[in-house]
């Protein structure tokens, strides 16, 4: 008799990843990430990337589950990555489970494909290599914001990182 896993009804991507960051369970859809027969006992950033090392280290990106492990609190991330010269674009969040004394125990890890939702799975997207505004399907030249508050609903705030603050400084430019 077939055992009955209730995160194979779960569209996203689920894994559930332990203090070595290996999974321990998962579902067939992150599975079926990258075809592997068995994810369970591979470490997080293998099964779902094919990474050698953790994705901190591998995309210069916020690995969510060492962000739980450390927190003690949800985390979300985006991903950027290619598979097949294809542009894919994850939101990753974690959400991690406390044992009875306030520990993390484990982090359950869930992927969801926003590559479609950002217009990215049309291939190229047209952008503008001077001034960096982006073409839409209607042939209209939108800035980077504009693009994305339509395509996601997101609104933006805009600051100075650190990097540019400090090269704004070393120039003297206010």
């Amino acid at each position: 008799m077939k055992q009955f896993n209730p995160l194979n009804h779960i569209k996203t991507a689920v894994a559930v990843i332990d203090k070595n960051m290996m999974v321990i369970e998962a579902n067939d859809s992150f599975k079926n990430r990258h075809k592997f027969d068995c994810v369970i006992g591979k470490k997080c950033y293998n099964a779902a990337y094919s990474f050698n090392k953790p994705c901190d280290e591998s995309q210069d990106t916020s690995c969510a589950i060492q962000q739980s492990f450390k927190t003690k609190e949800a985390f979300s991330t985006i991903h950027h990555f290619w598979i097949n010269d294809n542009a894919v674009v994850e939101e990753v969040t974690t959400t991690p489970i406390l044992d009875e004394k306030g520990e993390v125990d484990f982090v359950i890890e869930e992927f969801r494909d926003v590559t479609e939702l950002l217009g990215l799975n049309k291939g190229l997207i047209g952008i503008c290599s001077y001034c960096r505004k982006i073409r839409n399907d209607d042939g209209q030249w939108l800035s980077f914001e504009t693009y994305i508050q339509q395509h996601t609903g997101a609104n933006f705030t805009h600051t100075i990182c650190a990097g540019c603050n400090t090269d704004l400084q070393k120039n003297n430019i206010k």
